[in-house]
């Protein structure tokens, strides 16, 4: 596949409230190259949480689609929590980094634990999170697995710029790379466009919803996010990866998921194509 569609992929978390095999159906239907898998607890189950063993089960069913899974977006654990211990880390971390390396993806976690306030305090929250990230880096990397983190989420430990740049800092770019939110920096009243141009060395996986301040689940073209903006800056500083629809909206019927899904397709492939 060529052209600006082979760019655009979809997470399941767009249909994260149908069984796997439907949510892979319907993005099948949008002719589209490439997921991201979901399996986040409280928010999309398509990787059960715990794994537990249960990897052949995901594998078989992603065997029958011609879908190329681009990144598997878990949660290992809360890594700022200092009731998470290394060994636990390991052992979640470990059991998904091999199911990344059965599908050829890369994983992504998330920033900490689904609450601002730190455990501790933000520095030793941040230190404890940037060590597990680290610590996961090397286990993914012993499998030739890329390891990504959403830096900035809106409902999680690192929800600001100062965080975020906190923890990059903390984390180098051998041991991970930046998923780029667009929803998550608009709803925090950041300038995505300017987010783009002061972190655009460390961005490697781009997730699209559209948001306005405090609310990330709206469908593209009904928030205030730059789309246009944020593709021409990541260009300007050649990112060459892939842009992730991540539809996980209130604002639509679930009936109507795939065809607002395929408007999003075509609002952002002339972008692509520019």
């Amino acid at each position: 596949m060529t052209g600006p569609i082979a760019e655009i992929g979809c997470s399941t978390i767009s249909f994260r409230h149908r069984g796997l095999p439907e949510a892979l159906r319907a993005i099948s239907g949008l002719g589209l190259p490439g997921i991201d898998l979901g399996g986040l607890p409280g928010v999309c189950d398509h990787i059960p949480h715990p794994l537990d063993g249960r990897a052949d089960g995901v594998v078989r069913e992603l065997d029958r689609h011609e879908l190329r899974t681009w990144a598997i977006n878990v949660d290992p654990g809360a890594m700022n929590d200092p009731a998470l211990d290394d060994a636990a880390l390991e052992a979640a971390g470990g059991e998904l980094i091999a199911l990344a390396a059965r599908l050829d993806a890369a994983i992504i976690v998330p920033c900490g634990a689904q609450s601002r306030e730190p455990f501790v305090d933000e520095a030793v929250d941040l230190d404890r999170l940037a060590r597990g990230l680290r610590e996961l880096g090397d286990l993914a990397a012993a499998r030739g697995v890329r390891l990504l983190v959403e830096g900035l989420h809106h409902f999680r430990f690192c929800h600001d710029r100062a965080r975020a740049e906190a923890l990059l800092e903390r984390v180098p770019a051998e041991s991970a790379g930046f998923v780029f939110d667009v929803s998550h920096v608009v709803a925090g009243e950041i300038d995505e466009v300017a987010f783009v141009h002061d972190f655009a060395d460390r961005i490697e996986h781009v997730h699209l919803r559209d948001a306005v301040p405090g609310n990330i689940n709206l469908s593209l073209g009904r928030g205030r996010a730059d789309f246009a903006g944020v593709i021409a800056a990541l260009r300007q500083h050649g990112y060459s990866g892939r842009y992730v629809l991540e539809l996980e909206t209130h604002d639509v019927a679930e009936a109507d998921r795939e065809a607002v899904a395929a408007r999003a397709v075509d609002l952002i492939a002339p972008h692509l194509a520019a």
